[in-house]
């Protein structure tokens, strides 16, 4: 299997599980919204939807972290590269003129961007997961609003 395949699997003991089913027919939008004509078919979803924005989140998560650390590995490397340039130069080099070359650097601004658009990600995914948590309250609240309408006792009169 390639590389790309396999982040769709997850192994726990010695068990692998193909993620993908999951999430393949996500929708943000709609996933939190309620289908008040469908209260059951919604209560019954939510637990799955649940679970594939839990793991999304858990994946953009990863994503951030991997960023992050290249983009600390990538800081060292120019740190080092323009500390020699400054000392082959003869130039002074301030810790600022340091910090500044080095986040000025393409590559680093890229790198930043993407660790931007990471942490962006992330917070939608857990954003998503925060609004089915209120969707599914909202989904128990009118469980029992409609059994109270449709189960409400009535008393007989006598006539």
């Amino acid at each position: 299997m390639s590389d790309e395949n396999e982040e769709h699997f997850i192994s726990i003991d010695g068990s692998r599980f193909d993620l993908k089913p999951l999430y393949l027919e996500l929708d943000p939008v709609q996933d939190v919204k309620v289908d008040q004509s469908d209260l059951h078919g919604e209560f019954m979803r939510q637990s799955e939807l649940s679970a594939a924005y839990g793991y999304l989140t858990a994946e953009a998560e990863k994503q951030e972290k991997l960023v992050e650390y290249q983009l600390e590995r990538l800081h060292a490397m120019l740190d080092k590269q323009v500390r020699d340039e400054f000392a082959m130069a003869g130039e002074r080099a301030t810790e600022n003129k340091i910090r500044n070359s080095v986040i000025t650097h393409r590559e680093y601004q890229e790198v930043k961007l993407e660790l931007i658009e990471a942490r962006k990600n992330k917070q939608l995914f857990k954003a998503t997961c925060g609004a089915l948590s209120h969707k599914l309250q909202a989904l128990i609240n009118a469980g029992a609003d409609h059994r109270k309408t449709f189960v409400e006792p009535t008393i007989l009169r006598d006539q």
